[in-house]
């Protein structure tokens, strides 16, 4: 087994703040979005803001602006990690292309170590059984946990943590399940599953131990003043996040542009999948949960669209917008990813986003402030960007109407 050293990363040479989106939100913001702006070592928001410029032939070029990054700064991910997640399992859809599997195939997942569990029947899917695709769709719209376990259970340890290597997320770390009552050492072991048509097995994987043993390449970092446990209890220091799941701001924004503008990052860095499951992928980040079958949520447009409306503000009149994006939501940070485009008015921008809303600083304590500060300084962010868009001149116009086309196949 390989054990990471005991010598820790660095924190690389972090791009100062922007003086233009400074100027920008101390004079567009209301109130409350100054009073957090004012408090960043309290509220230790992060947010990167690409513009994007295309050339007469449509090709993407990016602007970004930092402002309050700290790559150090650790920030439980929470659902963010769904994302890498989503992409990594299409890649490995890819690779088992010889053996007639696809994103769709039928997936059966069986225990073979403590802590683990089989899967069953999923009604909600037209074969009655769950998929790739199933657990990736669910996972976009409404940021299901247990669909998140499955990928990480048909992944591996080991192929999560070189995949992400491999396409210069170095910092980046899949290291966990959700919602289990287990040890660190049950996230190193990963179900035995099978693919499976009709009575046919396409596709079979044993239990997987991972050889590797990651941990936070900042070393032990920490969160909160003082934590609950599973149990009730309270311990006064800060809680450690070494064995979690962390992914740095600027690599979730790196990975979102290698999605959608992906002429904007280097060919090695390009995802090898096919074009329809990427696309599959993007539709999803981009639908409103009413727009879903197999299965069908009764939730509103603004469910896990933190940005732009997530306390439930109306999109902009006359607009045709759409919000491909992420979010995470865990411990008090609040978390939105989204490339937003308004196909109508000719805008495009990348951001990425996290403030911490934990008055007491208390973890697992359930008194967070997501409502009060945390939405309604995301939406008013992504509000600000727009309209920043909005009154932009672009020599080229917008050309991904493709995404567009996604809804209406």
């Amino acid at each position: 087994m390989f054990y990471a050293s005991g010598l820790f990363a660095q924190p690389e040479f972090e791009p100062s703040d922007s003086k233009w989106l400074e100027q920008v939100f101390r004079s567009k913001g209301s109130s409350l979005f100054q009073k957090v702006l004012n408090q960043p070592e309290k509220y230790r928001y992060q947010i990167i803001y690409s513009q994007i410029n295309r050339n007469r032939k449509g090709i993407p070029f990016l602007n970004t602006h930092y402002f309050h990054f700290n790559k150090a700064n650790y920030l439980y991910p929470a659902s963010l990690v769904k994302f890498p997640a989503s992409l990594l399992a299409l890649q490995k859809i890819q690779d088992l292309k010889p053996f007639r599997v696809n994103a769709e195939t039928p997936i059966r997942f069986d225990s073979g170590w403590y802590c683990q569990t089989a899967s069953g029947a999923d009604w909600s899917q037209p074969s009655g059984w769950p998929s790739i695709d199933a657990y990736i769709k669910k996972m976009m719209l409404v940021s299901d946990n247990e669909s998140y376990n499955r990928v990480y259970e048909f992944l591996g340890y080991d192929y999560i943590a070189k995949n992400l290597a491999a396409r210069g997320f170095k910092d980046m770390r899949l290291i966990q399940r959700f919602e289990f009552p287990c040890d660190t050492l049950s996230a190193y072991y990963t179900n035995p599953y099978c693919f499976l048509n009709k009575t046919d097995t396409l596709f079979r994987q044993p239990l997987q131990e991972a050889q590797l043993r990651l941990m936070n390449p900042y070393g032990d970092v920490y969160m909160g003043s003082k934590y609950y446990d599973a149990l009730g209890n309270l311990y006064p220091f800060p809680r450690s996040f070494m064995f979690n799941n962390y992914i740095p701001a600027d690599e979730l924004h790196r990975m979102l542009i290698s999605l959608y503008l992906p002429e904007a990052v280097p060919k090695t860095l390009q995802w090898n999948v096919e074009e329809n499951s990427l696309n599959r992928l993007k539709k999803y980040m981009g639908m409103w949960p009413r727009e879903s079958e197999h299965p069908n949520y009764a939730l509103a447009d603004n469910y896990k669209k933190y940005l732009l409306m997530g306390t439930g503000a109306s999109l902009p009149d006359s607009s045709d917008v759409r919000i491909f994006n992420v979010v995470g939501k865990a411990f008090g940070v609040l978390a939105d990813c989204a490339y937003i485009v308004d196909f109508k008015h000719n805008i495009e921008f990348c951001v990425t986003a996290f403030i911490y809303c934990n008055e007491g600083d208390i973890l697992n304590s359930n008194r967070y402030e997501y409502d009060p500060v945390g939405l309604p300084f995301l939406t008013e962010l992504g509000q600000i960007l727009y309209n920043e868009e909005k009154m932009r001149e672009k020599r080229y116009p917008f050309s991904n109407a493709d995404l567009k086309e996604l809804y209406s196949r």
